[in-house]
């Protein structure tokens, strides 16, 4: 009897133990599971957080504009390649520092301070004063919590110094144009005043009076006639009229345009063009406004008895055209600013020879519409050389 029930509480302990291993089985497998599904969730935030790292890298590095985070501490946190290339940096290592550790202008430090302390959007004009003076516009953005603390600022700077050379370039050129057109438009009314009153009765007086009020009429015509020119090329406003035309024709045109006045200074003009040049591919009318004005350059600026050249010759994809005098040059720190509106290298003596000093703007204007290029080679009593690339029929 006591065997029996022996028998049966060993089976039961058996079926118990069966029952309670499969169960802890079940557990422990249950158990692992949830954590390999932890530790792969973990793992792919983790990869995610990369990838979103990564990207945020990527994003930063090709932002022309320098970009740097700042934590609420005043920590940089990121800084983008363009950060550290447009600004002067007390140090190259930028992670982790405090902002103003890196940062070397007050100005900037300041606005960011600001920025921290009230949590507020900064825009300012960053003007740094260097060797070659640069201008930023700066965008200091809080990034707020769910809590409404402040988690971080977004600082952008962007260079605007091209953008402020324009202005200023822009700012001369009204200047300029207000002092060339108050030239003449004062000679003009001063001399029609005095042929009012006093010279009307002394017919040499007025013929001399009227014949300057005549050259500066001419020259207040030539001035706004050039403005006209540049303005409808720069504004794209005239369409030109692009098609294959022999460069030869074009300049034995011009040529002819100025023969009385090349004769009149005994000059040598020389012309060397290949037969077998191709033709260019140009608007007829606006490039013999060119080589026009390059001659006329040529002929005023060479002494009595000059020697001009015209050479061309094929430089694929383009025509070279070199028109070279012997004349009294260019000096050297003259030569970058020649192609700007009203520069003169000599004023007295171009307002003398009826020069506007548009001559060159418009001869570059119009090259680049062709899309072409020009260059200029010069030095002080060594004569001037203008090389010309125009597009040409292969």
């Amino acid at each position: 009897m006591w065997s029996f029930w022996l028998v049966i509480v060993v089976v039961v302990a058996i079926l118990v133990l069966l029952v309670s291993r499969h169960f802890y089985n079940r557990r422990i497998q249950q158990i692992h599971q949830f954590h390999d599904s932890a530790k792969n969730d973990f793992l792919k935030q983790l990869s995610h957080s990369r990838l979103d790292r990564e990207n945020f890298e990527t994003i930063l590095s090709s932002m022309v504009e320098g970009v740097i985070v700042i934590n609420s501490k005043g920590r940089i946190e990121h800084a983008s390649p363009n950060f550290c290339l447009l600004l002067e940096l007390r140090s190259k290592e930028t992670q982790n520092k405090l902002y103003w550790e890196v940062i070397w202008n007050q100005e900037i430090n300041d606005s960011l301070k600001e920025a921290l302390l009230h949590k507020r959007a900064v825009r300012k004009e960053i003007n740094i004063i260097g060797p070659q003076e640069s201008f930023f516009s700066m965008q200091i953005s809080p990034v707020m919590d769910r809590e409404d603390k402040l988690f971080s600022l977004i600082a952008v700077f962007h260079d605007i110094t091209e953008l402020k050379k324009l202005e200023k370039i822009r700012a001369e050129f009204v200047a300029n144009v207000s002092h060339e057109l108050k030239t003449p438009l004062t000679a003009i009314k001063g001399f029609v005043e005095t042929l009012k009153n006093s010279a009307k009765d002394d017919p040499a007086a007025v013929r001399h009076f009227l014949d300057i009020i005549d050259k500066q009429s001419q020259r207040l015509e030539n001035l706004v006639n050039d403005l006209l020119i540049l303005s409808s090329i720069e504004s794209k406003e005239v369409k030109m009229n692009i098609v294959a035309e022999p460069l030869n024709k074009i300049i034995h045109s011009v040529i002819s345009l100025h023969k009385k006045m090349i004769e009149d200074k005994g000059h040598q003009v020389t012309v060397d063009i290949p037969p077998d040049l191709p033709n260019v591919l140009v608007d007829r009318r606006r490039m013999e406004q060119v080589f026009l004005n390059l001659l006329d350059n040529a002929v005023k600026f060479t002494p009595p008895g000059g020697i001009i050249t015209i050479k061309a010759k094929w430089e694929k994809p383009y025509v070279c055209v070199d028109v070279r005098d012997n004349g009294v040059g260019i000096p050297a720190e003259h030569i970058s600013r020649v192609f700007e509106r009203f520069y003169r290298v000599d004023r007295a003596r171009s307002r003398q020879d009826g020069g506007t000093g548009l001559g060159l703007a418009i001869v570059r204007q119009i090259v680049s519409a062709h899309q072409g290029k020009i260059e200029v080679e010069s030095a002080s009593d060594a004569g001037s050389t203008f090389r010309i690339f125009l597009p040409c029929q292969i």
